[in-house]
């Protein structure tokens, strides 16, 4: 059966391919259009929305308040570049960029016909790639304009195979180009001259066009590629019909069969392996920088093998994951955490305690019933309660996931977004999902000294915390340069090896206790460093050192 499907796919004339090849090419080009048109809607739409809440129309153009909330609204809405206001005669008056500085002629004067919102090319930089303005006219002298970078459209589009080879235009329907894009990895694909010789045809255009225009806002994407575009879909369809199809086909079957039998043999390893050991919790204490007082921990998962070996979480974490195991891993993390730290939360019932949950967890409503069925009648209260949102996998449904993180706020619990900007949503969660808390990833906080780019981020970073009343902390924290810099900062809470590296329970709670009457809390965290030796183990690799270890543990758990 298999090797008479290879046969049949050999036997296709050209004739039919070509045709089968302006088919997918016609195809691609309408989706890539398609897939442009409903990404800008998408994300103009939620702008307008955000401003809308916010209320920046109330304010008084170039106000204080005008002033703080557009710096706002550009440090947390993705590829918002400048939010101004702007006069009947077509002035800028102020904006973030520019607060102090009008610029005339920036837009045409203000006139009765002007629609509420309109789009408009800016024509005050030289760029190819000009800025795109949206314009929101409240009435005279009450216009409004929130610049959006060009990159609010993609620079990659397209399959491999037609990717070098396409460009789109992006127009308003008034005729003006706002953006003109081509591929910067073009190739020359060798055709034979028999295979050219069959696609040539006068009735074939030099170049394929598919214009495709957004249903909310007047702009039109005009997708494109060239001749050259037909022929390497062709090729790839062509590729193999004659004789290579059946060895191509034998290949990849038994590909499949050994990535089917070594998928098996994994799961079965791994079952083995899991029944055999058990999941526990270490804790990393998070301390203010300030008094060196212990506030809180996170839980990091270690897995303890039959034999004792404490294997890190970047041997199994991403199987946990993908077989959604890490669902009841993670709920028989949080009984271990309520019972080992019952006794401990009854005497400091200040301190936080960080609980890591997964993209997953978000999809799921129920969470929120078995963190109140765990944590409801034990010691640990829900406000002592900070759910970590790590960004391995992507929060796929925001409806739902803000559902999931209202119920936990509710309960008296804590969300933070772990990782900040490092990972699939950035802070684009901060406004989607009302968070309470960033941790700022040990990314930055081992490069902000020396990068300027990373200094700017943590400048964001904390002004949005500020701005939107939310906890800070940093991670990764490994000398006393960093702890500096980072009170300079105005960043009170930390946690990393400078401190204190993840502890098994029993010496984090001896440590809070010490820490707790200790007339010198720090000199108690250079004791802790020295002591604590590392016990991480992965199969087959010696362990790291203790720095290195913490760097693994704070990305894999």
């Amino acid at each position: 059966m298999f090797i008479a499907v290879v046969l049949f796919i050999s036997a296709r004339s050209h004739f039919a391919l070509r045709s089968d090849a302006s088919a997918l090419l016609d195809s691609e080009l309408s989706s890539i259009g398609e897939i442009i048109t409903k990404s800008f809607d998408s994300h103009i739409a939620s702008v307008i929305q955000k401003i809308d809440v916010e209320g920046l129309d109330r304010l008084a153009g170039c106000s204080p308040k005008f002033h703080a909330l557009s710096r706002f609204l550009v440090g947390s809405l993705d590829h918002v570049q400048d939010i101004g206001f702007v006069s009947s005669d077509g002035t800028m008056k102020c904006s973030v960029l520019r607060p102090l500085q009008p610029v005339q002629g920036f837009l045409q004067p203000w006139s009765l016909d002007n629609p509420p919102m309109t789009l408009a090319v800016l024509e005050d930089v030289k760029l190819e790639r000009r800025p795109l303005a949206l314009v929101i006219n409240k009435g005279l002298n009450k216009r409004y304009v929130v610049r959006f970078a060009p990159s609010i459209l993609p620079s990659e589009v397209g399959s491999k195979v037609i990717g070098p080879y396409l460009r789109y235009d992006a127009l308003l329907t008034t005729g003006d180009r706002w953006i003109q894009w081509s591929s910067s990895d073009h190739v020359t694909r060798k055709i034979s001259p028999i295979v050219r010789w069959l696609l040539t045809s006068p009735e074939n255009p030099d170049r394929y066009n598919k214009s495709v225009s957004s249903n909310s806002f007047p702009i039109t994407v005009v997708v494109g590629a060239d001749f050259e575009a037909l022929m390497a879909i062709y090729d790839q369809l062509d590729n193999g019909a004659y004789g290579v199809g059946l060895l191509s086909g034998l290949v990849i079957l038994c590909l499949l069969i050994v990535i089917a039998w070594r998928t098996k043999q994994s799961d079965l390893d791994y079952n083995a392996v899991f029944e055999q050991g058990e999941f526990i919790a270490y804790y990393q204490p998070v301390v203010d920088m300030g008094t060196g007082s212990i506030v809180g921990c996170e839980v990091l998962l270690r897995f303890r093998t039959g034999e004792g070996e404490i294997i890190s979480p970047s041997a199994f974490i991403a199987y946990a994951e993908t077989t959604g195991v890490i669902m009841e891993v993670t709920h028989k993390l949080m009984i271990r955490v309520a019972r080992e730290l019952d006794d401990l939360s009854k005497e400091y019932n200040n301190l936080k305690v960080g609980i890591n949950l997964t993209g997953k967890h978000f999809e799921d409503i129920s969470v929120v019933d078995d963190i109140r069925s765990i944590f409801e009648k034990t010691n640990t209260s829900f406000e002592q309660l900070v759910f970590e949102l790590t960004e391995r996998h992507p929060v796929e449904d925001f409806e739902i996931a803000r559902m999931v993180i209202s119920g936990i706020q509710q309960l008296g619990a804590s969300v933070a977004l772990d990782d900040a900007g490092t990972g699939h949503g950035g802070f684009s969660y901060l406004q989607k999902l009302g968070l309470d808390v960033i941790k700022i990833d040990k990314m930055f906080v081992d490069t902000f000294s020396s990068d300027v780019t990373t200094m700017t981020i943590i400048d964001i970073i904390v002004e949005l915390a500020k701005s939107l009343d939310m906890g800070i902390i940093a991670e990764g924290v490994e000398n006393e340069d960093q702890v500096e810099r980072l009170r300079d900062l105005g960043i009170s809470a930390a946690q990393g090896f400078y401190f204190s590296p993840a502890l098994p329970p029993e010496k984090y709670i001896d440590l809070v206790r010490r820490s707790a009457v200790a007339e010198d809390k720090f000199a108690l965290f250079d004791e802790t460093r020295v002591a604590s030796q590392p016990d991480i183990m992965t199969p087959d690799i010696a362990p790291p050192s203790a720095p290195q270890e913490e760097e693994q543990l704070a990305k894999a758990s």
